[in-house]
């Protein structure tokens, strides 16, 4: 019987090797089917991989590429979440995940899997361009603009990263040093898209020969392409050479139906010449592709008004106003946040709860808004209005950790005990260096009995702060099995 199950147990092992050695087989085939283009074939040699092994890390990672190229990203994170399981200290699965979780409307996800593949590869010059790309978007300027730096040192030769290092400057009003960045590029790669940016920059700044000098560049490089055209033809415009508008704008339209902004300035150029009723075509049309531009509308109106249209010209023009009057909330809006984020910095939660609900009233998806209104209710201590407001939020950011930490504290507050701890799990996989998150999941798992899990949070804790005294004696308490002592989250 012994010799029998060493048999059977060599035979088994003998198989699986040569189970193993087919994935690897076929995912060579598959990365060379995928370098030759042919991705329906690629991918059928991923799939029968993963029925060999569905632990093969490089056919997740191969396979969760091609479907999120192919806009499958929900299955593309998952895919790449089971590959850097498999290999966790893979940068590159790494980084193809964080490409995935950006894709899939989860950035801070996506920041954190690409400083996981950075730590790993600290020198790698792509990972650091990307992960400025993500922090930029995110609104971590300053952080973003050291990654695309350090990126530059590494590889001072990239267009690409002097692109992005423009974009960062320009979203700044950091006109001049944008512009360099842009030229700098420009002589490393003379590319189309290079010269678009630099002419919205000049176009921008109303430097209007600059910016039609660029335009055309960027056309004549990538003709095909209707935005470039869409611009040329309304720089053209706005210099008020209507007959080469007109044939820009026509291109553009040729090249791209959908263009609402290439119908409403070809509107604009008939309305100018006199011919209302082609005109007014052309501006219906924008209207329909860009329902909230009040500037579509109100030429409508005008022009409407003169082919003796007045009750439609009326409809319109109501319509303009009513737009006009949104953009002009705007500031408002901005106002509203800007003073409610001083009150709650000052510690006057109260009123700057009433200035967010303010700018929520002038437009209910202000996330910002959303997002403090939740933080002052729970500083007040109006813990279900609190848990409402932040739960809101997330729907719209469902990976921001720090909303996510205090959602956790507000549920924690109320005795969700559970559910708090969950809230607290995702914020600490998203943030691992943050003490008090990871003190708060210690306290939530600590009511909940599971102390071997809150011990190592709360140490987790105590080794990011050493310092705080709050985190001691929480771990002290639960260390001594939570005896005649309090926990504070």
């Amino acid at each position: 019987m012994i010799g029998c199950s060493i048999l059977a147990a060599s035979v088994w092992l003998a198989l699986q090797s040569a189970g193993l050695g087919s994935a690897s087989r076929l995912d060579a085939e598959g990365l060379s089917l995928l370098d030759r283009g042919q991705v329906s074939e690629a991918e059928a040699r991923f799939r029968k991989a993963l029925e060999i092994d569905p632990q093969d890390a490089d056919a997740l990672n191969n396979l969760g590429v091609i479907l999120r190229r192919r806009g499958e990203v929900d299955k593309a994170v998952e895919l790449l979440q089971g590959a850097a399981k498999a290999r966790p200290n893979d940068a590159r699965i790494h980084s193809n995940l964080a490409l995935a979780l950006e894709a899939a409307g989860r950035p801070n996800e996506a920041v954190a899997e690409l400083k996981k593949a950075g730590s790993i590869l600290p020198r790698d010059p792509s990972i650091r361009r990307n992960l400025g790309i993500l922090l930029s978007q995110a609104g971590a300027r300053d952080e973003a603009e050291k990654e695309l730096r350090q990126s530059l040192e590494l590889d001072p030769r990239s267009a690409a990263t002097r692109q992005e290092l423009a974009r960062l400057c320009a979203r700044e009003g950091r006109t001049e040093e944008a512009e360099r960045e842009y030229l700098a590029a420009l002589q490393l790669a003379p590319a189309a898209s290079l010269h678009y940016e630099l002419g919205e920059l000049y176009s921008n700044h109303r430097l209007l020969d600059r910016a039609v000098t660029q335009f055309r560049a960027a056309a004549r490089l990538d003709p095909r392409q209707a935005d470039y055209h869409q611009a040329l033809g309304s720089t053209l415009l706005r210099e008020g050479d209507l007959s080469a508008a007109e044939v820009e704008l026509r291109h553009a339209i040729q090249l791209d139906p959908a263009s609402g902004q290439a119908h409403r300035d070809l509107g604009a150029v008939l309305r100018r010449k006199g011919q209302f009723a082609a005109a007014r075509e052309e501006l219906r049309r924008a209207t329909e592709l860009l329902p909230e531009d009040s500037q579509s509308r109100f030429m409508l109106a005008q022009v409407l008004q003169k082919l003796g249209k007045a009750e439609e010209a009326a409809r319109e023009m109501h319509l303009a106003r009513e737009l006009t009057r949104q953009e002009n909330n705007a500031p408002l809006e901005k106002a509203y946040n800007n003073e409610g984020t001083k009150l709650l910095q000052e510690g006057n939660t109260s009123e700057a709860s009433e200035k967010f609900r303010q700018a929520l009233q002038l437009n209910p998806r202000d996330r910002k808004a959303r997002y403090n209104l939740g933080l002052a209710l729970l500083l007040e201590n109006h813990l279900d209005e609190a848990t409402e407001e932040l739960r809101t939020y997330l729907v719209s950011v469902p990976d921001d950790p720090d909303a996510l930490c205090y959602l956790g504290l507000a549920m924690l507050a109320r005795g969700r005990e559970r559910e708090a701890a969950a809230s607290l799990e995702q914020a600490v996989s998203l943030r691992p260096d943050d003490a008090r998150a990871h003190n708060a999941l210690g306290v939530a798992l600590a009511r909940v009995k599971e102390l071997t899990r809150a011990i190592t949070e709360l140490r987790t804790a105590q080794r990011l702060e050493p310092g705080n005294a709050t985190y001691s004696r929480n771990l002290a308490c639960v260390e001594g099995g939570l005896q005649s002592c309090g926990l504070i989250p």
